[in-house]
């Protein structure tokens, strides 16, 4: 009894709606007085049949007037409207229900957790299945899960939720919006774009679906947060094999939010975001510190008859005099901002059984903290669902529409000035150089400088998207789908540099205008037959077979003009034309592929269950003679709490998986094994235009495909209180694609070939805790944890070129055995105090002066012990808050920042600002303990271990706070409901070392706020 008199005085106090009655005397008429002759008692339950206090209950169409369940949950609601009425109950953290009134006297009315109705189940984008009847490793996220984390974009929130994915920091251009996230599920499966210096992110990436329809990473992040319904991870071989051939590095599944029939209804969200750049890994010299390192490594030092001693002194104490006179200019701040971001999100939906609607229109400014970079993107959308007996017909349409421009001047031209320069000159000019010519040698340009002047980059992309289905559901148990996707994006980016840049300096014609267009038109669609059955309450039956096709056509061009006179006409029109022997470039590809799959699922009496699948898989992207591969895969699991033998009250699952396939991997050119040629018009022959050769065919590239081994468990302890779920995985990818760069005698600059392979193995789950479990009342504790590692084989010595090439420039080595994420370098014992000089360890452990990079061994690796976030989230009534930190132990990594800013410094890497180790820890007398050699040493210094760091890190990725109501002043405003929540992200990171982030874009944090509001 004092319980629950405790949680109604709880709820009373909440500012849930207690609505009172219309007692509007002027108002009454007869008819009011008959429908207060209509009343309706009730009581309101969780699924457990725990009562629910504070629940709200009201006749939909008289949203002003209603009531609230006491502490029994029970509820009385009067004065309904005659006819038949739709009486609407909600309760903080439960789905909404509408239940019909025709004049009964009582109801039970059951609610449903938001959360747990979601996590049930498994979205493949294919088919939805029963999570636990299904074999597979696959997480499903509401969108409320999401938005407990951030508001920017899908991926943001999901690396935080998900421990299997990765989404690795991108040193070098940090938070940039105009750069798209390298991320992997479960490691690395392929090494194509690795072995040479271009960059190339794409092999490793998993494979996204968008409401069943293949799609790009542009297309996940321009995805507005609010219209997303779910989001589900797949990550083995029995969870992906339907997408066969396209799922080795994992798929990422996204609904979009579907209309649902009823009377009209409005949602905004409004997501309003400060955000500031992030600075505290710089560790740079201040006007001071700077010239006094100077003077300590002989810089005013005459070194020869050729320099006087005297212009060197002057040179010294010119400057000394601007730093004495306060000159200490904070160059870092120049081209940075802190910017204000929103992005706005209006759906209105509505129907009845048999068409539903929904239009939406969304709007997001991600401008970044360099002025300069700004990203705006807008979308709209059209849903429509039609009904007809056992035919439903669905569309989605949807464009989205994105403005980017790009900075100036890269970040580290401001991290590179000296500090005792002035910004400016004393009439408020801004100089071109910041050290005259006769005293660097070369020109040292004044960032400001170079950020005034134009030069711009914009790009503007179009993308328009319909999907269309057809489902048929006939003899109960079987279901028949069609399914179509469109998709064409059309880019246009222009770029201009003024003739005043340095650029041009000493080339007649000065100024460049470029633009290039890219068009690119995909469709892909399915056929699917689907059959679920259960017969006689012991045996569950589904199965699925299916085609897909698809194809995509690229079409880019594009043309580079120079000789302009001014910044006036940014036009080509205005330019001296093409440069000599150049002309516009055009190129085009087409990829195609199809395939025919078939997958089964049978559980006994939800204790055993038993997914197969198979899949053959056509793809013009491979060799002549490999045109089809087939992937299979299969998997098994035990409910152990389901037999009759096990009888623990406390225990309401435990769960053993096992699954095991051969997914692939197509995230390759269109053309990866055909020979490509480039047509030569300066060249005819007696058959016409002749031809150059771009790339060598190779008819016999094998499809690179993954053996996928997963085992798995899941505990729930304690009414679900304690829950426990982790994955072993152990992945084998042979043969690997690899691209070889070639020398230019051959003729083309890489080959791509099959050889060698790579071991991926390592373990992911989740620790969950529900300290306090209340109708009103939540405290959870999640813990998440990941640990992966690789290595090659059978790659012999058919790398060694690439190992003794990149002794110097590289830390990456291609041996059996070896793995991607270590690091080789020769040893170092550190510098001898006696002398400045580094000592370094041969392989015999024997000491000595000389580098040598036959003595490389491993010295560290880049792959985390364990990485993961751990979680608190607190529910109270309408209010909640949410604190999620990452920790990453155990890794190691290279200090290039050390490497090149404290030593490596050149005697004309002196006229650019250095990291203040520079100064304070370099030896400078016989008998220093320092960690790095002689400071007035300007040799080159070799990759070694000294560079190598442990980093442990432990940083706020998400810190929020949320309020939600349906009070009264909330009904009065005809809404359902109203939410706020205050975000914190990535606010702090605490490292075990101090290392520059974000050396060309800086990286940032945020501050947002995300209203909500549902009529």
């Amino acid at each position: 009894m004092q319980k629950y008199l405790f949680i109604f005085l709880v709820c009373l106090f909440s500012g849930l709606p207690l609505f009172s009655q219309n007692n509007d005397k002027d108002t009454k008429n007869s008819k009011e007085k008959t429908s207060k002759e209509r009343t309706f008692m009730g009581v309101v339950k969780d699924q457990s049949g725990e009562p629910l206090p504070g629940a709200v209950v009201y006749v939909k169409s008289k949203p002003a007037s209603g009531t609230s369940t006491d502490a029994y949950g029970n509820f009385i609601l009067k004065n309904i409207p005659e006819g038949k009425q739709i009486i609407i109950i909600s309760c903080l953290g439960m789905e909404p229900k509408e239940f019909t009134f025709t004049g009964q006297k009582s109801a039970i009315i059951v609610l449903e957790e938001k959360v747990k109705k979601i996590q049930d189940v498994v979205v493949t984008g294919i088919y939805v299945r029963k999570k636990d009847s299904f074999t597979g490793s696959a997480t499903t996220y509401s969108k409320e899960d999401l938005k407990t984390i951030g508001t920017k974009n899908l991926i943001q929130s999901l690396k935080t939720l998900e421990p299997s994915l990765k989404v690795m920091d991108n040193n070098t251009w940090g938070s940039d919006p105009n750069r798209m996230p390298d991320m992997e599920i479960r490691g690395k499966t392929s090494i194509v774009g690795e072995l040479s210096s271009d960059y190339d992110n794409t092999a490793n990436q998993p494979l996204f679906i968008l409401d069943g329809i293949e799609v790009t990473i542009n297309d996940i992040m321009n995805l507005n947060m609010d219209r997303i319904a779910n989001v589900t991870v797949l990550k083995d071989a029995a969870s992906t094999a339907i997408y066969g051939s396209k799922s080795a590095n994992g798929v990422i599944v996204v609904e979009t939010v579907k209309p649902e029939p009823g009377q009209l209804r409005v949602s905004y969200s409004g997501n309003f975001q400060l955000q500031m750049p992030d600075l505290t890994g710089y560790n740079l010299m201040n006007g001071e510190e700077k010239l006094q390192y100077e003077l300590l490594a002989g810089r005013y030092t005459a070194k020869d008859n050729m320099e006087s001693q005297d212009a060197l002194d002057a040179l010294y104490y010119s400057r000394l005099k601007e730093i004495k006179r306060g000159v200490d200019t904070y160059w870092l701040s120049e081209p940075l901002r802190a910017v204000f971001n929103h992005s706005h999100n209006l759906y209105v939906d509505g129907g009845d059984k048999a068409m539903q609607y929904g239009i939406g229109l969304s709007y997001n400014d991600e401008s970044g903290v360099m002025k300069g970079s700004d990203r705006q993107i807008m979308s709209g959308n059209i849903d429509l669902t039609y009904r007809k007996n056992s035919l439903i017909f669905s569309n989605k349409f949807n464009v989205d529409l994105v403005n980017s421009k790009r900075e100036p001047v890269e970040f580290s031209k401001f991290a590179e000035a000296n500090p005792y320069y002035r910004k400016t000159n004393d009439d408020g000019t801004v100089s071109e150089l910041l050290e005259p010519l006769d005293v660097a040698g070369e020109p040292i340009y004044n960032p400001l400088y170079l950020y005034n002047i134009v030069n711009n980059d914009a790009t503007n992309d179009i993308t328009l998207r319909d999907n269309f289905s057809i489902i048929w559901r006939f003899l109960q148990s079987f279901q028949l789908r069609g399914r179509i996707g469109i998709s064409k994006l059309i880019s246009q980016n222009e770029a201009f540099k003024s003739p005043s840049h340095p650029d041009f300096t000493g080339v007649d014609k000065k100024g460049s205008y470029s633009k290039n267009d890219s068009e690119t038109f995909s469709y892909n669609g399915d056929i699917t037959l689907t059959y679920g059955k259960v017969i006689k309450d012991r045996h569950q039956i589904n199965a699925v077979g299916g085609w897909t096709f698809s194809e995509k056509s690229t079409k880019n061009s594009g043309y580079s003009v120079y000789g302009f006179t001014s910044d006036l006409h940014q036009n080509p029109q205005f330019s001296a034309g093409f440069d000599e022997g150049a002309k516009p470039t055009y190129k085009n590809a087409t990829s195609r592929s199809t395939s025919f799959y078939l997958n089964g699922n049978y559980s006994y009496r939800n204790r055993y269950m038993v997914d197969a699948s198979l899949r053959f898989d056509g793809s013009s992207v491979f060799g002549a003679q490999k045109l089809f591969t087939s992937t299979w895969a299969a998997g098994i699991a035990w409910n152990i709490n389901n037999e009759r033998w096990f009888q623990v009250d406390w225990i309401d699952l435990l769960k053993l998986r096992f699954s095991i396939g051969n997914p692939g991997n197509q995230n390759f050119d269109a053309y990866l094994s055909s020979g490509t040629y480039i047509y030569n018009p300066e060249y005819q022959n007696h058959f016409g235009t002749s031809a150059i050769i771009e790339k060598f065919a190779n008819k016999g590239l094998e499809w690179q495909k993954t053996i996928d081994k997963n085992f798995g468990i899941d505990f729930e302890f304690l009414d679900s209180r304690l829950r426990i779920g982790g994955d072993y995985y152990y992945k084998v990818t042979d043969p690997l694609l690899v691209s070889i760069p070639m020398p230019p005698s051959v003729g083309t600059d890489k080959i791509y070939t099959n050889f060698g392979g790579q071991i991926s193995k390592g373990f992911s789950g989740m620790i969950s805790y529900t300290a306090i479990k209340r109708p009103t009342t939540r405290l959870n504790f999640n813990l998440t944890f990941s640990n992966g590692t690789s290595e090659y084989f059978n790659i012999g010595n058919k790398l060694d070129f690439m190992n003794e090439k990149g002794s110097s420039t590289s830390l990456r080595r291609y041996y059996d055995g070896a793995s991607p994420d270590d690091i080789w370098a020769v040893r170092s014992a550190g510098i001898d105090p006696a002398t400045g000089r580094e000592v370094f360890i041969k392989k015999d452990g024997s000491y000595t002066f000389q580098y040598d990079a036959n003595d490389e061994v491993v010295v560290g690796s880049t792959a985390k012990d364990l990485e993961g976030v751990f979680s608190v989230s607190f529910y109270y009534k309408q209010f909640s808050a949410s604190v999620n930190l990452r920790y990453q132990l155990g890794a190691q990594t290279f200090a290039s920042a050390l490497y090149n800013k404290v030593e490596n410094i050149t005697e004309q890497g002196m006229y650019y600002n250095q990291d203040k180790r520079a100064l304070y820890d370099r030896w400078q007398k016989p008998g220093d303990k320092a960690k790095f050699k002689a400071i007035d040493n300007f040799e080159s210094t070799p990759m070694s271990s000294r560079f190598v760091i442990n980093e442990n890190v432990l940083s706020g990725e998400s810190i929020s706070f949320g309020y939600e109501t349906a009070g009264k002043w909330v009904r009065a405003m005809k809404a359902q409901g109203i939410s706020f929540r205050l975000y914190m992200n990535d606010i702090f990171r605490i490292s075990s070392f101090k290392e520059e982030r974000g050396t060309d874009y800086p990286f940032s944090k945020s501050v947002s706020l995300s209203v909500g509001v549902r009529f």
